[in-house]
């Protein structure tokens, strides 16, 4: 497996990865009416119109298959979503790796992320903590997250 920038070819294993997360791994936490909610409008093309306007996405690539992925901007991880697959594999703690390396490379701390609930652990144990709840509102519908915050000096 290696990390790698996105490619715009990339687009559609990462709206793929993204679906079946939800769909799998995260019903159960969240309601049908929010997975919905987060999902409606989403397209491959919103991911590269995001990497346009300046968040940095990575792929987990395994022997050219998208796995995984990441993406980060300022001082936030915005994303980070590993196919049901290859989940519990370390490919997530890859990818976060890869995000807070290119973050330092760049002058800049990530030192936060709303983490999707039941991904606390795996945050906590790459050094964030929890600083409390939260919420996003789509379309109508709130969808609970947990805001958690990492120190500078634990960062790398």
């Amino acid at each position: 497996m290696i990390v790698r920038v996105m490619a715009p070819s990339d687009a559609d294993a990462i709206h793929a990865i993204h679906g079946m997360c939800l769909e799998r791994t995260l019903l159960g936490r969240y309601t049908r009416a929010q997975i919905e909610a987060w999902m409606a409008g989403r397209t491959p093309q919103g991911y590269l119109r995001a990497a346009a306007a300046g968040e940095r996405f990575f792929v987990a690539d395994d022997a050219g298959q998208v796995i995984g992925y990441a993406c980060w901007q300022e001082d936030e991880l915005l994303s980070l979503f590993v196919h049901p697959d290859f989940q519990r594999r370390g490919v997530g703690s890859v990818l976060l790796s890869a995000c807070l390396e290119d973050a330092t490379r760049r002058g800049a701390i990530i030192s936060i992320v709303k983490s999707v609930l039941g991904a606390e652990e795996f945050y906590d144990r790459h050094g964030f903590v929890v600083v409390g709840s939260g919420s996003t509102t789509k379309r109508g519908v709130t969808i609970p997250d947990t805001r958690m915050e990492r120190v500078a000096c634990e960062q790398g």
